[in-house]
């Protein structure tokens, strides 16, 4: 190294969701203008009404209206799962005070985080009359839900980001990486940056950021000169640079796609070693948001997230409320508990059908517009921002509608 490096301490970002238990599946690249996902529909078939509820539920109850609801959260788990409950917990206390305290009975019930727990709840919730389920969030915990809810004719909203949690009648709330990363090298390479090194933490959600970062480029017509993972650790990462130097003077753009303290200590270690920031453009994901945007290494960088217009809005009333400040998770068990609360409010015996939640046109909600697809994928509209003086700023904005002349629906 050129210059001594000290005290880099890299975390791994919070993710939208864990990806610890992530079983990767071949990933397409997504186009800006939101085609039709091609997976096939399953089973189940469509409910043509709506289920009555049995007797007393088991769990926190919110709302007093006449369908019952359940939402599945990892509430005891060990770790961050307790905390990423809490998040979803007391944004479905705000969302049932602002839509659903009349038209909807919401159970909160404890998967603790497991496979078993999350088929014991929803073995519970559908004896219980539960019309839909709202969770698990965990990969391994939806599929097993999953396996009950299925025959059961039940319909999932889950918090997985794991795309092979998907399938028809399994709908993903959450904002899926392979898309977040679609998004930002789609609009990197139409700026003319055409030559990729990519840096990337160990672990699956490596392995499937790169997958996507070489369907995209394959897709645009860029090249992808080298790649490097590393470990959260000062060694790991100083090697991983090392490894791709010949790389990045050959690149346009510098991919790295983690957040919390990665994105700053990675370009320190690369000016360290030589590499002119200034000539290179580096590139990112929505998990920067967790990491210090006025780092001085970050300036001129770009990346995609979510639309923050409605989350702004959202976060001010969350932290009133609980004296602390949400991640997106929040905002998505807000978006999920007020989309079937007004769903319901509409009197349709099948207003929680497939055919009902996959419409085209889709929803906006306070993460902005999204629309649930029939092999149980999500496709949102996302937003390029540029990091400028330290604050994250739109230069190409989210997409408002689906195409087609349809407006999503609000909610």
């Amino acid at each position: 190294m050129k210059n001594a490096f000290r005290t880099i301490v890299c975390q791994p970002a919070m993710l939208v969701l864990l990806f610890a238990a992530l079983v990767l599946s071949g990933c397409q690249a997504v186009d800006y203008g939101f085609p039709r996902g091609s997976g096939a529909p399953t089973e189940p078939a469509v409910p043509q009404s709506l289920p009555l509820k049995t007797g007393p539920a088991a769990g926190e109850v919110l709302g007093n209206g006449a369908v019952r609801v359940a939402l599945l959260l990892p509430k005891s788990a060990p770790g961050n799962g307790a905390a990423i409950a809490a998040e979803y917990r007391n944004a479905a206390e705000l969302a049932i005070e602002a839509r659903g305290l009349q038209s909807m009975e919401l159970v909160i019930k404890d998967t603790g985080g497991t496979a078993a727990g999350a088929i014991a709840r929803t073995e519970e919730a559908v004896r219980e009359g539960s019309a839909i389920i709202l969770g698990p969030v965990f990969s391994g915990s939806v599929t097993s839900a999953a396996s009950v809810a299925r025959p059961q004719n039940r319909i999932m909203i889950a918090f997985s980001s794991d795309p092979s949690a998907a399938s028809g009648g399994v709908f993903l709330m959450s904002f899926l990486p392979n898309q977040v990363v679609d998004r930002t090298v789609a609009y990197a390479t139409g700026i003319g940056l055409n030559s990729f090194t990519a840096i990337l933490p160990q672990g699956a959600y490596g392995t499937l950021v790169e997958r996507q970062l070489r369907a995209t480029l394959a897709q645009r017509g860029g090249v992808l000169n080298g790649v490097s993972r590393y470990e959260y650790n000062n060694e790991s990462v100083v090697a991983a640079v090392q490894q791709v130097l010949p790389a990045v003077e050959q690149s346009d753009a510098i991919f790295i796609p983690d957040g919390g303290t990665s994105p700053a200590a990675i370009a320190r270690v690369l000016q360290s070693e030589g590499v002119k920031l200034r000539d290179k453009r580096l590139i990112g994901t929505g998990q920067w948001r967790s990491s210090k945007l006025g780092s001085a290494y970050l300036q001129g960088a770009i990346f995609a997230d979510m639309d923050q217009t409605g989350f702004e809005a959202f976060k001010l009333q969350y932290k009133e409320r609980f004296q602390a400040d949400p991640s997106v998770n929040a905002g998505l068990g807000y978006d999920a508990v007020t989309l079937v609360a007004d769903l319901i409010s509409t009197g349709n015996p099948a207003a929680l059908s497939r055919q009902n939640l996959e419409r085209p046109a889709g929803f906006r909600g306070v993460t902005g517009i999204f629309r649930f697809m029939n092999d149980g994928e999500t496709q949102r509209g996302l937003a390029v921002y540029q990091i400028q003086e330290g604050e994250a700023v739109i230069v190409d904005p989210a997409p408002q509608s689906f195409g087609g002349g349809y407006e999503p629906a609000q909610f």
